[in-house]
């Protein structure tokens, strides 16, 4: 037994979380998402939103393959606002018990190379509240986006996750607390006026409580793997959130579903022109080597039109 393993009931304990509703027919490669986060978890809280595609039964069946995945079910509130998604999500991130919480998302996979670092990153910053993570965005093996997101973090109640889940920070009753605080005291107010002025249009990664930190990989979020995945997508968007200026690009895109290569070519160019990123074509394509081991052979595949699950991946879960 190494040292490590031998001291390892003593170290801090992670609390991973993810909220699932009706992710089997948007296509999203969740279980891959779970079996990528387990070997950094000590535990893994699943919110179910009383799916009825199937996704409720697969989540069942991996409760009953590992003992450190505990799923619970929730309906979600009836709105249009993208705040419900954080809403659930803060609700399952309440039951956390570990010492730090790790957010991750359906269509979220964690490098196979990023493990062992997140594992002791309480170790190598205890000071550190709160940590930004790097992640690329992706339609199958095109990147359209790059960003840094807050997802791990102290098992502080203050730190919940805002707007939609996209990422943690300050619950708005803490900040409202400490604004009140500092009314008192208006030079200490204009110092952190000037340091949110700051922040928002450099990002300076100066603060000791929270810090962005490279991974040996980006976390892969992989907004659709297959063609028709992507439109249901879309179109629930649509649906949910009122996104109609989507729908004009959608039924374009429709008649591509049959042509992998030219789809994925005007998904790509539609987000990037959205997002403001326009990556040169040699930069925009991410080889298949480089992507995780878990959804290498769903990156791969030209041939499917849908994500299923693959009975491989679900098994291996009971061994992580």
């Amino acid at each position: 037994m190494s040292a490590r393993q031998f001291y390892s009931q003593w170290l801090l304990l992670i609390s991973g979380f993810i909220v699932l509703r009706d992710v089997l027919k948007t296509g999203y490669p969740f279980v891959e998402a779970i079996a990528a986060s387990l070997p950094v978890c000590d535990e893994l809280l699943i919110s179910e939103g009383y799916s009825t595609d199937g996704t409720y039964e697969v989540v069942k069946r991996v409760c009953a393959l590992n003992k450190k995945v505990k799923v619970y079910r929730q309906q979600w509130p009836s709105t249009r606002k993208y705040s419900v998604i954080a809403q659930v999500t803060n609700d399952i991130r309440a039951k956390c018990s570990g010492d730090y919480i790790l957010s991750i998302q359906a269509n979220e996979i964690l490098h196979e190379n990023n493990i062992e670092l997140l594992k002791v990153l309480p170790e190598i910053c205890p000071q550190v509240n709160a940590f930004s993570l790097p992640f690329i965005h992706l339609v199958k093996q095109n990147q359209f986006y790059e960003d840094f997101r807050l997802r791990f973090a102290k098992n502080i109640k203050d730190i919940v996750a805002i707007g939609d889940a996209w990422t943690l920070g300050l619950s708005k009753s803490f900040i409202r607390s400490q604004t009140l605080k500092e009314v008192a005291h208006p030079k200490q107010m204009l110092k952190n006026i000037y340091k949110g002025i700051e922040w928002t249009y450099t990002n300076p990664p100066v603060s000791p409580l929270s810090r962005a930190i490279y991974l040996p990989k980006p976390i892969y979020r992989y907004w659709s793997l297959f063609p028709r995945d992507y439109i249901i997508k879309c179109e629930k968007h649509i649906e949910m959130f009122g996104l109609v200026e989507l729908r004009k690009i959608v039924e374009a895109l429709k008649s591509y579903v049959d042509q992998p290569t030219t789809f994925w070519k005007k998904a790509a160019e539609m987000r990037r022109k959205e997002l403001g990123f326009h990556y040169p074509d040699d930069l925009g394509t991410v080889l298949l080597g480089d992507h995780p081991k878990l959804v290498r052979d769903l990156v791969a595949d030209s041939e499917l039109k849908s994500y299923s699950v693959r009975p491989e991946i679900l098994e291996s879960i009971k061994d992580l």
